[in-house]
């Protein structure tokens, strides 16, 4: 019977075939889990008796959330990390100052490849579907793999959408991501996994894959992936060991929906508060003052979006008033940034920088806001009490936006600064 890419998957992982809607325990390929959740897991481990991993060598560690301790009960956590990975045997821990966020650098350092099975602890591991990875998050059911090797899973259905048409101008795959979020709806994509592929396949980068992977778990997607071609084949060049497997839907498959979508949208897009998919044109909430913005997250953290937002800030300065934080996701693509040049443009236009990792976006535990104060970032969420108070406004757009809306002192249509 054809197959769909994520049922070849996940058929790959049991040792038999599976199908949509079948209860399965699969054993991935690697585990990830964050600095926030070690000790708890640790805890939830010790409380049912359980004394070893059940594969050591196939979880990967990082202290993304909090690289830099910002109290002393954070110090002692990330003391606790360290500690907790020394007694389980951890061999793959990525201590802060390392590797950086831990939904990208993993791609980087080639332990993600086409065809693999990823279970993760966070919602976000979805971005590597970008090199044709199925990675599905757990959250604290994460624990019962550390400690059986598996856990129950129905496997899910597919949604594929077929992307055609051209990106213009200062548009980003962030304001595609984000429109098409909304456009697909969370009753559409509830539990699916949102396969892309389709005539415009070559045009779109890595870095924009990763961002179209991770916007649509906020719509209660299963996971995301990429078919795999030429780009990904390129990127896997000097950074994974091949052979690499070629990902894609058998002719035939059962897709739940196959959805057209046109790269090819008019104007930049922004999510209003108080959720993701509550996308408008940037028009319509144009002229909104601000007082913070954001550039990074695990949505928006790479060398391609540091350089969308140097072009607009080249040769500008920070409007007044107005705090700009510029996150890079890895300590490889903070150092890329550096020898571009970029660095110095971000600092020269009055933006502040903050260790690889997630930055603001991980909670407003790094650089939160005040009440009553309105943001526009490049983060992943925009629910009342994500960078703090819950009493201010979170907006959310592309690298051009927020960085137009820095220099302007409110929001704007950045095809004016380009």
């Amino acid at each position: 019977m054809p197959q769909t890419a994520t049922e070849k998957i996940l058929s790959r992982a049991m040792g038999r075939p599976v199908r949509q809607g079948e209860i399965i325990y699969p054993e991935p390929d690697l585990v990830t889990v964050h600095d926030w959740y070690v000790v708890n897991f640790d805890k939830a481990l010790q409380d049912l008796g359980v004394k070893q991993l059940y594969a050591p060598d196939k979880l990967l560690i990082c202290t993304d959330h909090e690289p830099v301790a910002v109290s002393v009960l954070a110090a002692e956590r990330q003391r606790q990390v360290r500690q907790i990975v020394a007694k389980y045997g951890v061999k793959h821990f990525y201590d802060t100052g390392r590797g950086g966020h831990g939904h990208v650098f993993p791609m980087e350092l080639g332990y993600v490849k086409p065809g693999m099975f990823v279970l993760a602890y966070d919602v976000h591991v979805n971005n590597y579907g970008a090199l044709g990875c199925l990675a599905i998050p757990l959250v604290t059911e994460i624990t019962d793999v550390l400690a059986c090797g598996s856990a129950w899973l129905k496997v899910p259905e597919t949604l594929r959408i077929n992307l055609s048409g051209a990106i213009r101008p200062g548009i980003t795959t962030r304001d595609i991501a984000d429109r098409m979020i909304a456009d697909v709806g969370a009753d559409m994509a509830d539990y699916s996994v949102m396969e892309f592929g389709g005539p415009a396949l070559s045009s779109v980068g890595i870095d924009g894959r990763i961002t179209l992977c991770n916007r649509p778990i906020e719509i209660g997607v299963k996971s995301t992936i990429f078919e795999t071609d030429a780009v990904t084949f390129e990127y896997l060049k000097g950074r994974a060991t091949p052979p690499f497997e070629a990902v894609r839907s058998d002719p035939g498959a059962q897709f739940k929906a196959t959805l057209d979508y046109d790269l090819g949208i008019l104007e930049p897009q922004v999510s209003a508060p108080p959720t993701p998919d509550n996308v408008v044109a940037v028009s319509q909430v144009a002229g909104k003052k601000i007082d913070y913005a954001f550039i990074g997250s695990c949505a928006n953290c790479s060398i391609t979006d540091l350089r969308d937002a140097a072009r607009i800030l080249k040769g500008r300065k920070i409007a007044a008033g107005v705090r700009f934080v510029v996150t890079p996701g890895t300590q490889q693509i903070a150092a890329q940034a550096a020898e571009e040049g970029l660095i110095e443009i971000f600092i020269s236009a009055g933006a502040m920088l903050t260790a690889p990792g997630c930055g603001p976006c991980a909670g407003g535990r790094i650089s939160p806001i005040a009440k009553g104060e309105v943001s526009i970032n490049t983060g992943t969420r925009n629910d009342y009490g994500r960078l703090g108070t819950r009493e201010a406004e979170i907006y959310l757009g592309s690298p051009f936006t927020v960085a137009a809306s820095a220099v302007a002192g409110k929001i704007v249509d950045p095809r004016e600064f380009l």
